[in-house]
């Protein structure tokens, strides 16, 4: 199955599961809430709340869990910089 969403973000439950493929380049926004956020040959786990942004540098898969309610959005990595700090300036974070 392929999903395409004609919004900017999306709104995940708590333990919610997302499978993002070919997202190297973008980063993924947390406007509120948090996720963790995990890419196929990384051995990190990133953890990433709200006000903040992460890029996804990976071709393979990368799985996004809400550890609790959450709102994230794609964006290019300058972009979600710029998200990131409107999100903080405005009390987000």
């Amino acid at each position: 199955m392929r999903l395409e969403l004609n919004q900017d973000g999306l709104c995940m439950k708590p333990k919610q599961l997302l499978s993002v493929r070919g997202g190297a380049g973008n980063a993924i926004v947390c406007h509120s809430g948090s996720v963790w956020v995990t890419q196929e040959g990384d051995p990190r786990d990133i953890i990433v709340s709200a006000g903040e942004s992460f890029a996804l540098e990976r071709k393979g898969p990368t799985l996004v869990q809400a550890l609790e309610q959450s709102a994230v959005s794609f964006a290019r990595p300058a972009h979600a910089a710029r998200s990131a700090v409107a999100a903080h300036a405005a009390g987000g974070a």
